[in-house]
Order: structure tokens, then C-alpha cells, then sequence
């Protein structure tokens, strides 16, 4: 037979072959989601133990008494401690703590102690982010050396991930919102308790998630970030302004910062990799 003829079938077979591979998930894996995992790729079965639940859909809805601007409700205010850790007893849960926990029940063995409640698995999603982290699955790859994604939007893209790699991105491009606004404290207290409280008030805005929003008008933003300092009165009025891009090998992360002392704006480039 001719050599350039079977030459020819063969690169019909390839190209009519890869046509139905996926870029992403097998369509085994894929079927998985939803149903023995979660859509987002957890496991949706509770442990052996019975100290785990199995996920339910988790609390797709506010708690009841919750006020928009307002401390979140605790939605299981009802659950009483199963047990509680101290400083005489860690050693019977010593697999089971962090080293600092240990350090913490050593150092204040009469005022420091850890109540264990039960576990509720109350994570939920909206359901645009579950759908769109199911056809991530199917197209979404990394990007040469790891550096981005392709083919996903919105949801995860590695809902089951095979590598550090796509597990950071799915960290990186998670869910938190469309945008959101708090203002929060930092404190760093000293081993007598002293502290200088610094105040900050913190808008995001999640391009990434935004519905509506396509791999193509990401412009290689994730999302933008403003952070105001507010007290104490010797920093207050400072603000850092940041662009977090996809690919940061292709383009560093926009970051630039007020200084109110010299009134002017300057570029951060020391705002990076963290």
C-alpha cells in the first residue's frame, strides 16, 4: 500500500479521534460531579467515623435574622460543645492539634481552652457557580508553565484537580463574590496584651465571577481590589489600589499605593507574590 496514503488515514483517525477528547475531565470524571462529589469536587459522602457529615447542599440561604451590612447569624447557635480541650487533657487529642494549638494550651493552662462542637458542611455556591465549574471540567487547562488558565470562567476550573498546580487556581479564581465590601481590624498583641488596632476599609470587585463575564473580556484581570486605612490617625488616609492579573509572567500585578503625607500616588511593585 502506498506510504503516503496510510500516512493520510492516519492523520484522519487523529484529528477525528481528538475531536471527541476532552480538554479537561474524562466524561467519567465528569459525571462524578454532582453526584458521589459535590459539583465543586468534594466528597459529597460523610467519614466512616460519623464525625463528618455527608454534604446536603450545605445552607444555600442567609440564617434566619440575618440584616444585609450586619454580623452574620450564627445559624446553629443551638449546638452545644461536645467536649472541650484543655491543658489536662491534650494529650488524649494531641493528633488532632496544630502545633500552636499545643504551644497555646502550654503557655495558658488556666485561661485558654478549645470547645469542640459538631461539624456541619455549610458550604453552598450559587447554582451558576456549580454549572459553570461543570463545563470548566470539560475545557479548562493550565497555562504554559502553570502560569493561568484557559477554557474556564466563572467557576473552579480543576474540580478535580491531578496536580498542586490546578489545585492553587482553583484557590485563586474561588467564589467569594460578585463584590463585596468590609471593614475589618488587625492587631498583632504582644506578650503582655498591648496592641495598636489598625483599621481598614477593604472593596472587592470579582471580574472573574461577575455572571455574564467571558474568558475573552478578563483582559487577564481576576479581580481589583481597594483598601483604605482609616485609624490609627498617623496612617489613616493610605490606599492601595490592585489589579490582580491572570498571568503574571505575561504581566505583573497592578498594584499602586496613596501616600496622604506626600499626597501622591505611586506604583507597588513590592505589592506581589502573596
Amino acid at each position: 500500500m502506498n506510504p503516503k496514503f496510510i500516512l493520510g488515514l492516519a492523520l484522519v483517525f487523529a484529528v477525528c479521534s481528538t475531536a471527541t477528547v476532552w480538554a479537561g475531565l474524562t466524561p467519567e470524571e465528569i459525571a462524578k460531579l454532582g453526584n458521589e462529589l459535590t459539583p465543586m469536587g468534594a466528597e459529597k459522602a460523610g467519614n466512616a467515623e460519623g464525625t463528618i457529615p455527608a454534604w446536603d447542599g450545605g445552607l444555600p440561604e442567609f440564617p434566619a435574622g440575618y440584616e444585609p451590612g450586619k454580623h452574620y447569624v450564627d445559624p446553629f447557635a443551638g449546638d452545644a460543645a461536645m467536649f472541650t480541650i484543655t491543658a489536662a487533657n491534650m494529650d488524649k487529642y494531641a493528633d488532632h492539634l496544630a502545633v500552636g494549638q499545643k504551644a497555646l494550651l502550654e503557655a495558658y493552662p488556666d485561661t485558654y481552652e478549645m470547645n469542640v462542637y459538631p461539624t456541619h458542611r455549610s458550604a453552598a455556591y450559587p447554582q451558576r457557580i456549580y454549572d459553570k465549574t461543570i463545563e470548566n471540567a470539560k475545557t479548562a487547562e493550565l497555562a504554559p508553565g502553570g502560569n493561568g488558565i484557559t477554557g474556564a470562567i466563572n467557576g473552579i476550573p480543576f474540580p478535580i484537580p491531578k496536580n498542586g498546580q490546578e489545585a492553587i487556581w482553583n484557590h485563586l479564581v474561588r467564589y467569594r463574590a460578585d463584590s463585596a465590601s468590609r471593614d475589618i481590624g488587625q492587631a498583632a498583641p504582644t506578650r503582655g496584651g498591648s496592641y495598636t488596632l489598625v483599621q481598614f476599609h477593604d472593596e472587592f470587585y470579582m471580574q472573574y465571577s461577575m455572571e455574564g463575564m467571558t474568558e475573552a473580556d478578563l483582559n487577564n484581570r481576576i479581580f481589583f481590589f481597594k483598601q483604605e486605612v482609616m485609624a490609627p490617625a498617623r496612617l489613616a488616609g493610605g490606599i492601595l489600589l490592585v489589579g490582580e492579573t491572570m498571568d503574571q509572567v505575561k504581566e505583573h500585578r497592578n498594584a499602586w499605593l496613596y501616600n496622604p503625607g506626600q499626597r501622591r500616588v505611586r506604583r507597588a511593585p513590592n505589592v506581589a507574590y502573596d
